[in-house]
């Protein structure tokens, strides 16, 4: 049996598209901040994204941490998680009843994860700062939002398969099978050498968060452009019903005058 059709015109769509497509600020923030980066240079292959975030200036074993725009980076941490929440709650109930609650919630999870890491600044790699409370919780929320995002991405893109949504459904498992593979990259890295496939720390990490991002945005497009549709359709429906009532009428007043 399929699921009824939604309604695209719902001004839920555009909102929660909105959203999305704002979720483009952790991108800008990401460069604005590693181009600020001090005294060397940030790498984007060596340097962890939590890098960026990171309040103190230190010169570990394996790269140099000092960001002095790290608030900025953690407040577009913060947004995101708040934008994704936003998105979720207009969106998720586009998708049949069964999937949408589990999409809801893994939503949620993204985004709580998001607010945790720029909540508690910090590594995935090692306690900076010395506050081992703080790299807990950075640690939880960087696996919220990483693991849950990438979930999140399978489970939506089924339920938007079961909604014969086929093209974003596709678009949405093949992200996710790509940031799988930068997630378990990641996770194997301290015990497997060559686990980042030759892209660095920064590299194999950006291949399991680059594509959530590219998701929530691609995401956001569709939903616009979707209602933006709907609402054209609907006006040129109206507009048509009009005319052929207005036909209708000059038909049956004609009918009246030759009675």
């Amino acid at each position: 049996m399929t699921a009824s059709a939604p309604d695209l015109t719902d001004r839920r769509v555009a909102r929660g598209g909105i959203a999305l497509v704002a979720t483009t600020q952790y991108l800008v923030a990401e460069q604005v901040v590693a181009a600020a980066w001090a005294p060397a240079p940030y790498s984007f292959g060596d340097n962890y994204i939590s890098d960026l975030g990171v309040p103190e200036c230190l010169v570990l074993a394996d790269r140099v941490v000092c960001s002095p725009q790290w608030l900025l980076m953690d407040a577009a941490f913060v947004l995101q998680g708040l934008l994704v929440v936003v998105a979720t709650w207009q969106l998720a109930w586009l998708l049949p009843r069964v999937w949408r609650w589990i999409a809801t919630a893994l939503g949620v999870v993204h985004g709580v994860g998001m607010l945790l890491v720029g909540l508690f600044p910090g590594s995935i790699a090692e306690d900076l700062g010395g506050d081992a409370t703080r790299a807990a919780l950075h640690g939880i929320g960087a696996t919220l939002a990483i693991a849950g995002g990438i979930v999140w991405m399978l489970v939506a893109g089924i339920g938007l398969l079961v909604r014969r949504w086929r093209g974003v459904g596709v678009l949405s498992l093949v992200l996710a099978g790509v940031g799988a593979v930068g997630l378990v990259g990641l996770a194997l890295l301290p015990s497997t050498p060559g686990a980042d496939l030759g892209l660095g720390v920064g590299g194999i990490e950006r291949l399991a968060v680059y594509p959530i991002i590219a998701w929530l945005i691609l995401m956001g497009i569709a939903a616009v452009l979707v209602h933006r549709g709907a609402l054209r359709q609907e006006q040129w429906e109206r507009m048509r019903a009009e005319d052929e009532a207005a036909a209708q009428a000059a038909l049956d007043r004609q009918a009246d005058a030759k009675d």
